[in-house]
C-alpha cells in the first residue's frame, strides 16, 4: 500500500468522521433527576442544549448540587444508551 492510498484511507475516515459528528448533531438525549426538579438536554455530540431547574429548589445550594448530579448521571445512561442502540454494531467493532 501506498502513501497515495494511506492518504485516500484517511480522507475515507474524515468523510465518515463529519458524516458521523452531523448524525449525531440531530440526536437529543435528556437526563433527569428525582421529581424532574432539574432536566438537562445535549445533542449526540454533547453540547449542552439546555438546562431547567425547578423553582422549588432554586435558593438551597446542596438540594441543587444533589439533583444535577443525579441529572447527570441519568443523562450520561441515556446518552450511552442512545450511543449503542445507533451505533453499537459499529463500536463493537
Amino acid at each position: 500500500m501506498g502513501i497515495f492510498d494511506k492518504l485516500k484511507d484517511i480522507n475515507e475516515m474524515r468523510k465518515q468522521a463529519k458524516q458521523l459528528e452531523s448524525q449525531l448533531a440531530g440526536v437529543q438525549v435528556s437526563g433527569k433527576s428525582s421529581g424532574e426538579k432539574i432536566k438537562l438536554t445535549i445533542d449526540g455530540n454533547q453540547n449542552v442544549l439546555s438546562v431547567e431547574v425547578s423553582p422549588d429548589i432554586a435558593g438551597d445550594k446542596s438540594e441543587i448540587a444533589r439533583h444535577i448530579r443525579a441529572a447527570l448521571e441519568d443523562l450520561f445512561k441515556q446518552h450511552k444508551k442512545m450511543l449503542q442502540s445507533k451505533y453499537g454494531q459499529m463500536l463493537s467493532q
